[in-house]
């Protein structure tokens, strides 16, 4: 299920800190794996190879996979080190201590969607008790239960934090098929010294829940801290704002506006109306043929000969206010998109899947309305199907069209815009001539694509964790965990 605005946060995780004061980021740098975004740096000289931690925020994106998801690490094939989530959504950390693995391998699989996770990792190889050399911390809780735990020799020399090469967002050795897909944030590297998750971070006494601290002490020889704020070009997002200059080198990161712009500020804390935990497409509430990447804003269907409808929905559903998001198809093959509001009330295994698929998706509920793109046309779902009860309404669309979306549930209204324009002469401001009436949450944002022999569709989503391609209408706000009740 998503996260459902008006009852509050479904998971800890999931709202990333409900404190609207305090220490509050701003920025996160999204890396596409489809894309094989990357940061690099090698180090001048070795520093601290028996004493680190490693501190940083992580939204997933991409969950399981055939690898794994590197989000740090150094060396070469057989000799390197690093941190990642296995392709069983579990997490692995491996300092390889003395040119040997050193692995643990939690227990907990990490599989939200729309969580961001605080990691803490520290080494401290001179510690006499062979478990206390290496400690792994979630949200600010350590991690006790390990399916495999390889602990390092004493006094032994990481293969971390040695002059070689260094990387965030894949595998130390190019080409291994296996680069980060999601956020990362509030990047902080520490150079000799083990600390605890309070170093980062603290529990909300309001809320409870751990929110993230500027960081107040040194960072040692190699030590470094990206927050990813500065966009003034690509290469500048790697600036080291630690004080020693430790800058990493950007790759394959865009700052192009569209659906390739990777800094966002999707972040772990409720800093304002525009920066805040967004909603992103969710694969965990999806049918089997519409794939999320990207950091879950892209989806894809292509084309297997069959005739199916495969859907998914967002992380996030409201009951209430006034939302405003963009989905742009940059693949259309016959307009068979359709883009719209799903019904958040589905639940069970098959609740991302439509009908064609053998499930009860959001798509055709009672209750979920839609924009087609073949024939611009509005559609109803009936509680069987959603492709029968159908009006005539606005244009057709195609390959990169910007559709927004206005849905206003204080007063029961939805309306669609092609590249600016309000379809049917529709002002949601005005509250006039709506495509939609009547309706009631809760709703989740829904892309559906109607699959055929040769035809692929794919979409790209934007909740506001980038600049709109159209200003949203006055009242109306981003679909982010600030904005909710």
């Amino acid at each position: 299920m998503p996260l459902l605005g008006s009852r509050g946060a479904a998971s800890l995780t999931g709202f990333g800190g409900l404190a609207k004061l305090g220490y509050l980021l701003r920025n996160s740098l999204r890396f596409r794996s489809s894309n094989s975004n990357y940061l690099s740096r090698t180090f001048s000289s070795a520093g601290n190879r028996k004493t680190y931690t490693l501190s940083l925020w992580v939204k997933r994106g991409t969950l399981g996979g055939s690898t794994g998801q590197f989000f740090f690490g150094s060396g070469a094939s057989a000799t390197a080190g690093g941190f990642y989530f296995l392709s069983t959504d579990q997490l692995e950390v491996n300092p390889r201590v003395n040119n040997t693995n050193t692995f643990l391998t939690t227990t907990q699989v990490f599989r939200d969607p729309s969580a961001w996770y605080h990691i803490v990792f520290a080494l401290d190889t001179t510690q006499a008790t062979d478990s206390n050399r290496m400690k792994l911390y979630v949200n600010g809780v350590q991690v006790t239960a390990f399916s495999t735990a390889s602990y390092p020799a004493l006094n032994g020399d990481s293969t971390l934090n040695n002059n070689i090469a260094h990387w965030i967002g894949r595998y130390a050795e190019v080409g291994f098929p296996s680069p980060f897909d999601g956020y990362l944030a509030e990047y902080n590297f520490i150079d000799g010294q083990a600390l605890t998750p309070s170093s980062f971070g603290k529990t909300d006494g309001a809320t409870g829940q751990w929110i993230p601290i500027k960081f107040g002490g040194t960072y040692g020889t190699n030590g470094f801290y990206l927050p990813f704020t500065n966009t003034t070009s690509t290469s500048t997002l790697g600036n080291d704002f630690s004080g020693n200059g430790n800058t990493w080198t950007v790759n394959n990161i865009s700052l192009t506006a569209g659906g390739t712009y990777d800094s966002m500020t999707d972040v772990p804390t409720l800093t304002s109306a525009t920066a805040a935990n967004y909603c992103v497409m969710n694969p965990l509430s999806r049918g089997s043929l519409m794939t999320p990447s990207n950091g879950n804003l892209q989806v894809t269907t292509s084309a297997n000969g069959s005739q199916e409808a495969p859907e998914i929905g967002g992380t996030i559903a409201v009951s209430s206010g006034k939302w405003y998001w963009e989905i742009t198809p940059t693949q259309m093959d016959g307009q068979r998109g359709y883009i719209g509001v799903g019904d958040a009330t589905k639940t069970g295994s098959n609740y991302g899947l439509s009908s064609q698929e053998g499930g009860t998706g959001y798509g055709q509920s009672t209750g979920t309305y839609g924009y087609w793109g073949s024939n611009g046309n509005k559609y109803r779902g009936n509680g069987t199907d959603w492709y029968t009860d159908q009006t005539s309404y606005g244009n057709t669309y195609n390959d990169n069209d910007v559709i927004g979306i206005a849905l206003d549930l204080d007063n029961g209204k939805l309306w669609f815009s092609k590249n600016g324009t309000w379809q049917a002469s529709g002002d949601p401001v005005a509250g006039t001539n709506a495509a939609f009436t009547g309706v009631s949450g809760p709703k989740t944002p829904l892309i559906k694509a109607y699959r055929d022999t040769g035809v692929n569709f794919i979409a790209v989503a934007n909740f506001g964790q980038r600049s709109f391609a159209y200003t949203p209408p006055s009242g109306f706000k981003n679909l982010n965990t600030f904005n909710l009740p």
